[in-house]
C-alpha cells in the first residue's frame, strides 16, 4: 500500500519536472532567438569606419574588414589591433 503513495508521488513530481524543463526552454529559445538576430545584422553591418564597442568595454574604429572572421581596429592610441569580429557587441553612431 504504502509503495502506491511513493510511485503516485514520483509520477508527479516527473510530471512537474518534464513541465517546468518545457516551460525554460520555450522561454529562453525566444530570446536566444533575438539575441542571434541582432547579432547576425550586427555584423552585416559592419563598414570601415564605423565605431565600434567590445563586449569587454573596449571602443575602437574599424581600420579594415579582413576577412569573414577578423577586423583590425584602431583604438584611442592609434595602435591597430586585429580581433574577432564576433566579439563587437556594438556599433556606436
Amino acid at each position: 500500500m504504502m509503495w502506491n503513495y511513493i510511485l503516485g508521488a514520483s509520477i508527479v513530481m516527473i510530471a512537474f519536472l518534464l513541465v517546468f524543463a518545457l516551460l525554460y526552454f520555450i522561454a529562453t529559445s525566444r530570446g536566444m532567438k533575438t539575441q542571434r538576430n541582432h547579432f547576425k545584422e550586427l555584423h552585416q553591418k559592419l563598414a570601415v569606419g564605423n565605431k565600434v564597442k567590445f563586449s569587454n568595454g573596449i571602443y575602437g574604429k574599424i581600420n579594415a574588414i579582413n576577412d569573414s572572421e577578423t577586423v583590425d581596429i584602431q583604438i584611442k592610441s592609434g595602435e591597430i589591433m586585429e580581433v574577432s569580429r564576433y566579439a563587437i557587441s556594438e556599433i556606436i553612431e
